[in-house]
């Protein structure tokens, strides 16, 4: 016993928790992804259909991995049941956002007042549960694909606003950027997994497999989450006395009663909104590459998903090793007196200029596979800069409200998948490959560009004096000349 308490005691619950909230984002992702890949062995070919599809693609009769392709997609019409258009695709893609966009906003204060352990473990677990619905219902219309789909937008609308409630809760204010950097990170590496992972299950097994598996995977880390995982560490029954009195001298005092929500300032600030406004385009780009990356090299650069899921993946692994490896060189300049806004700046034109830059280099690319996966790579793997970017600019303007205000931020970004992926599988039904998907990515990327320039140019990354009203934490902290808290903006600009 004495042995199982000194091991116990060596695994801080706060990392316990980092780890959880990690694979719950992984699953998270996987969950979100695996209809892009089964789509493919559930839906018959259009070819006949759509004039563009083949005849008008030269890639297909190009490349070699065409012929790879097309043997897979004759094996697939055993289990091909949907005569689905890529119109109504589009819809299906798009209507998780329905639910995603609603949730966003509320799901913050639900959090706050809440706690993560129910709110984040929900939303996880009904995914799952949904998952796991879905083949057995999706034969009946392809509505309830739309409805299921919508429900787990719902669900994962409130992810990312849990994660600041539990942050605010368990974690001082010198391991954050670590802390939320490798719980994100778990969305790119949950993607990297649900590549390959339901590419074999979907060769070997079938698409209904896809759903069954990675929904039988939420359940299955559930169990930890509901034994390990607790609001706060004072709620906490096994949390060893030494990280007790570590995290109780850090963390300062967290009322139980939470001031009110200063809407109206809040609304009105035009330093929260220009933080939002870069959303749109990180949020369009990334759910364009997210949902549509499978279809393009699959249908447009005769990609054989199924036998070349490995590959797929590449392009998040790479956004995964870059992400890490950006934010320790962040952190770094941060360090070195570097001004925080300018580390903001930085990280914007990594995440949105270069992706774009990168789209547009995809409209030239021709029918080149290796330089075509080496853009799309690219375009993605500067995504991951995101982070120390300005999905930052809650905790920069008014950290005592950065979960509600991550939700609404999130919930402005997340609008864009009611109009991005519908917009796409009108594009390619109408135009076809390749030019419908030029034209995909000439659209994202004067997106990516045009949503950047504001936060570029007026962005201050200082706190606003409407973070302290219902609070005394004002006269509480340290401040800096420029407004910031100290503890929490180290750098001033």
């Amino acid at each position: 016993m004495g042995s199982l308490k000194s091991f116990r005691d060596n695994i801080p619950a706060r990392h316990v928790l980092c780890l959880l909230l990690f694979f719950g984002f992984a699953l998270a992702f996987t969950l979100r992804i695996n209809l892009s890949i089964a789509i493919v062995a559930m839906v018959k070919q259009q070819t006949a259909k759509n004039e563009y599809h083949v005849a008008g693609n030269p890639c297909l009769s190009t490349n070699k991995s065409a012929d790879v392709s097309e043997d897979t997609q004759e094996n697939s019409k055993v289990d091909a049941e949907f005569d689905w258009n890529e119109v109504q695709q589009g819809i299906v893609f798009g209507s998780f956002f329905w639910g995603y966009l609603v949730s966003q906003a509320p799901g913050g204060r639900l959090a706050e007042t809440m706690g993560i352990k129910k709110v984040f473990g929900a939303a996880i677990l009904s995914n799952g549960i949904l998952t796991l619905l879905l083949p057995l219902t999706a034969h009946l219309h392809w509505s309830i694909i739309l409805i299921i789909r919508a429900i787990q937008g719902l669900g994962q609308g409130v992810l990312f606003p849990a994660l600041n409630a539990a942050v605010v809760q368990w974690i001082p204010l010198e391991e954050r950027d670590k802390f939320i950097s490798f719980a994100v990170q778990g969305a790119t590496l949950g993607t990297v997994a649900a590549l390959p992972l339901c590419g074999a299950i979907l060769a070997v097994l079938g698409w209904r497999a896809v759903f069954y598996i990675t929904g039988a995977l939420t359940l299955v880390w559930g169990i930890p989450w509901i034994l390990f995982v607790y609001n706060s560490p004072s709620e906490h029954p096994r949390i060893s006395k030494k990280e007790y009195d570590y995290l109780k001298g850090k963390i300062p005092p967290i009322s139980t009663e939470k001031p009110p929500m200063p809407w109206r300032e809040a609304l009105t600030s035009i330093q929260f909104w220009l933080g939002c406004i870069p959303a749109l385009g990180n949020d369009w780009g990334f759910h364009t590459l997210l949902i549509l990356a499978p279809k393009f090299m699959q249908e447009n650069l005769g990609f054989d998903i199924a036998k070349s899921s490995l590959l797929s993946s590449l392009p998040f692994l790479s956004q995964y090793v870059f992400a890490l490896s950006y934010g320790a060189v962040m952190d770094a300049l941060l360090e070195r007196k570097f001004p925080v806004i300018w580390i903001r700046r930085i990280s914007v034109i990594f995440s949105h200029i270069l992706p774009a830059v990168g789209l547009i280099a995809m409209t030239i690319a021709g029918c080149n596979v290796a330089l075509s996966i080496t853009i799309l790579t690219f375009s993605i793997s500067m995504i991951g800069a995101f982070s120390c970017g300005y999905f930052q600019n809650p905790l920069d303007v008014a950290p005592n409200f950065a979960g509600s205000l991550t939700g609404i931020m999130n919930g402005v970004g997340a609008s864009t998948g009611l109009v991005s992926t519908p917009l796409a599988g009108m594009l390619l039904h109408t135009q076809g490959s390749p030019n419908g998907w030029h034209t995909i990515f000439w659209v994202a990327a004067a997106i990516y560009i045009t949503t950047s320039l504001p936060y570029l140019f007026f962005a201050t990354a200082k706190v606003q004096p409407w973070n302290y009203i219902g609070t005394d934490l004002k006269e509480m902290q340290p401040m800096s000349k420029n407004g910031n808290i100290k503890e929490n903006n180290k750098m001033e600009e």
